[in-house]
């Protein structure tokens, strides 16, 4: 077939072996059913192109369409350790999309690394939302535990902000040496600010204590969170004995840095105290003299 020579055919069923030219080395087969253009530009359902494949308006799948059957897989290459990498969908029976990678160097077992489960959580590591979040990410146990964002910019540079409909609420920044975790704390933001009062009194409630972390036997000292809850409930999040749908405990956590400003004041209330007793001291030497 020679599409120089004007050679056309019409037959339903077509069947030919060899290279089938056209003019310029334009193919083009049911109207833009398939067109390859004269820069070696193939598409499909399209005469224009923009790729070395456009597809418009559909998709690619394998297998018969059935749940299970393969979804859309895309060819894979090798990295520097001998291992590969894929992606791949299967919606009719998972309703997920996902990174795989190769377990061997010979690229016949592969282990899901990334996936976008059917709740649009993105997980990292596994394959199943461990904790409650978009993200979740599990790391091994013989690297670096962390996300790491980095800059060669040694001024203060703001690495994570914190925000909910009230705008940002806090941020995590560098300066040349050291990491800010800080909340919003502007004056702008509010209002019958007025002097801590009682401070050592709340103080005298509080209930330190040792312990040992259940887990690996660890020790531990701090507070337990229902009973700093009762004296200071801003340091608490979760409510006590909380558990999920599923009856899986939901864990209390606290921020002692929510004390500072309780402890500050406490210590301000008795050194007045300490000065005031100080002064009478003075006073009753003086008049013994």
């Amino acid at each position: 077939l020679d599409g120089t020579a004007g050679i056309q055919n019409n037959a339903t069923d077509l069947s030919y072996t060899g290279t089938l030219t056209g003019n310029g080395g334009i193919v083009n087969i049911g109207s833009g059913q398939v067109y390859k253009d004269a820069s070696g530009n193939v598409g499909i359902g399209t005469a224009s192109p923009s790729q070395k494949m456009t597809l418009n308006s559909g998709y690619i799948q394998t297998g018969n369409g059935a749940a299970g059957s393969g979804g859309v897989w895309f060819p894979y290459s090798s990295d520097v350790a001998g291992r590969s990498w894929r992606a791949r969908t299967d919606i009719a029976a998972y309703g997920d999309f996902g990174f795989e990678q190769s377990t061997t160097q010979a690229g016949t077992t592969f282990a899901t690394k990334i996936l976008f489960d059917p709740s649009g959580n993105l997980l990292v590591g596994q394959t199943a939302q461990s904790f409650s979040g978009k993200f979740c990410i599990t790391f091994p146990s013989d690297t670096f535990v962390g996300v790491a964002s980095t800059t060669s910019a040694t001024t203060s540079q703001i690495h994570t902000r914190f925000a909910n409909g009230n705008g940002v609420v806090g941020a995590i920044s560098t300066s040349g040496s050291a990491t800010t975790y800080a909340t919003s704390s502007d004056y702008r933001l509010k209002e019958d600010i007025a002097p801590m009062t009682g401070a050592l009194a709340k103080v005298a409630l509080l209930k330190p204590c040792t312990y040992k972390w259940k887990v690996d036997g660890s020790d531990g000292q701090g507070f337990i969170a229902h009973e700093l809850a009762e004296v200071e409930a801003g340091c608490v999040t979760g409510e006590k004995d909380a558990v999920d749908a599923e009856g899986k405990p939901q864990y209390q956590g606290i921020d002692t840095s929510f004390l500072v400003a309780t402890l500050t004041a406490a210590i301000q209330e008795l050194k007045t105290l300490v000065d005031t007793q100080a002064a009478r001291i003075t006073a009753l030497e003086g008049a013994a003299a």
